[in-house]
C-alpha cells in the first residue's frame, strides 16, 4: 500500500531513529556534566583533605579524603593520604587498610608499598613487610630503595644471607642509574 503522506509531511514528522539518537545524545551531555561535578567536588575535598594533612588537623584530612573515595573507589592518592593520616594518629590497622587499597589501585607507585611496609615493619610484622616488598619488586623492579628497604628487614629477621643479597641489588641499581647518567 502507497503511503499517502508527502515528502513535506515525512520530513516534519521525526523517525524514531532521530529522536532516540536525540534522547541519547541529551542523556550523554547529562552524564558527562555529572561527571564533571563529581571530579570537580573529588578533587575539591582531596585539595582540602592535602590542607588539613599538612596542617596536621589529621581527624579533618581523614574525613576529607574519605569523602574523596566515596566519589571515586579508585584512587590512590586518597587511599594513599587517608592511610598517612591514620598513621600519624597511630590508628596502624586502619593505615595499613587504606595504604593496601592505595597499592591495588595503582601497583606501579613504590611510596605506598613503601609505606605499607614500613607500617608492618613498625608492628614487627616482618613476614608481611617482605610480602609487601617482594611483590612490589615484581612491579618496580628497579626500585633501590625498596631492595634496600627489603634487606632491612631481613637484617630484623636474622637473615643474613637474604639481607646481603637485597643490599646488592640495590646497589646495582643505583650504580647502572649513576653509569646511566653519566
Amino acid at each position: 500500500m502507497k503511503d499517502n503522506k508527502t515528502d513535506t509531511e515525512n520530513a516534519l514528522v521525526p523517525d524514531d531513529s532521530t529522536v532516540s539518537s536525540s534522547q541519547a545524545q541529551k542523556e550523554l551531555i547529562q552524564r558527562g556534566q555529572v561527571d564533571i561535578h563529581t571530579h570537580q567536588t573529588a578533587a575539591k575535598h582531596l585539595k582540602d583533605g592535602a590542607d588539613a594533612l599538612n596542617a596536621r588537623n589529621y581527624t579533618k584530612a581523614i574525613e576529607e579524603f574519605q569523602q574523596v573515595i566515596q566519589y571515586n573507589r579508585e584512587s590512590a592518592e586518597a587511599h594513599f593520604h587517608l592511610g598517612l593520616a591514620h598513621f600519624m594518629l597511630g590508628e596502624y590497622e586502619k593505615a595499613i587498610d587504606a595504604y593496601k587499597m592505595a597499592v591495588a589501585c595503582e601497583p606501579s607507585e613504590a611510596t605506598a608499598h613503601l609505606n605499607l611496609a614500613a607500617t608492618y615493619r613498625l608492628l614487627k610484622r616482618y613476614d608481611e613487610a617482605v610480602d609487601v616488598y617482594t611483590r612490589a619488586i615484581r612491579f618496580i623492579p628497579n626500585h633501590a630503595e625498596l631492595h634496600s628497604e627489603l634487606g632491612a628487614v631481613y637484617t630484623f629477621q636474622g637473615k643474613r644471607r637474604e639481607a646481603v643479597n637485597a643490599y646488592k641489588a640495590a646497589m646495582r641499581i643505583k650504580l647502572t642509574l649513576v653509569r646511566n647518567a653519566s
